[in-house]
């Protein structure tokens, strides 16, 4: 079964990256007995690539990806309490980072936008100052965007595990067809990559 697994994940992945980030992650789940930390490392680093790419390729100011996490238990059920976190975060000189801002924060605050991106996969705000159908505005006060594309991540299993950010906060920025296709594929592999990290700690 574990070998079934990594044949479904390396053509998902194929299909939206190269060869090498491929033959990278492939030898990575091969490794039955590689270290935790080191595995972080390399899966870290293989998201922040994909990160720098996106921000290099349409030219954005800010991209990072928010992960869904058990932030405690409720009083007196012991019901896991659904929060979010930005765990990675890359942005051009001069523009803020959100990281520090956004941990821990109840799925409840955002429950309309989340829910929308659970349903449609995507948040599509071309211009802030003209819309605000996902109560969004005041996050984007608050970080400085000024246009923002968010995209559902998902894990090999389609089980809605986090969030692709890709803002603009220097100016308005309308993305094509193109680019936004891109961004959608690009949310795929960041997804796969992340999943098959987390299901490899379950299963040791």
């Amino acid at each position: 079964m574990f070998e079934l697994e990594i044949a479904i994940l390396v053509v998902v992945i194929s299909a939206v990256v190269g060869p090498l980030l491929v033959t990278r992650y492939r030898h990575y789940l091969n490794n039955k007995k590689v270290d935790p930390i080191k595995a972080a490392i390399e899966v870290n680093n293989l998201v922040e690539e994909q990160l720098d790419g996106i921000k290099d390729e349409l030219d954005a100011d800010r991209v990072w990806i928010s992960q869904f996490h058990n932030g405690g238990n409720f009083y007196p059920t012991g019901k896991s309490i659904q929060k979010f976190s930005i765990f990675h975060e890359i942005c051009t000189p001069g523009i803020n980072h959100i990281s520090e801002t956004f941990k821990n924060i109840p799925v409840s605050l955002f429950s309309k936008s989340i829910s929308h991106l659970y349903s449609d996969g995507e948040i599509l705000v071309p211009n802030y100052s003209k819309e605000d159908k996902y109560g969004l505005k005041t996050f984007a006060d608050g970080t400085s965007a000024k246009s923002s594309y968010l995209f559902a991540l998902n894990s090999i299993n389609d089980e809605f595990i986090g969030t692709l950010g890709i803002e603009y906060c220097s100016r308005v920025k309308k993305l094509n067809d193109e680019q936004l296709n891109d961004a959608r594929s690009k949310s795929i592999t960041i997804g796969t990559l992340l999943s098959a990290y987390l299901y490899e700690g379950k299963r040791k």
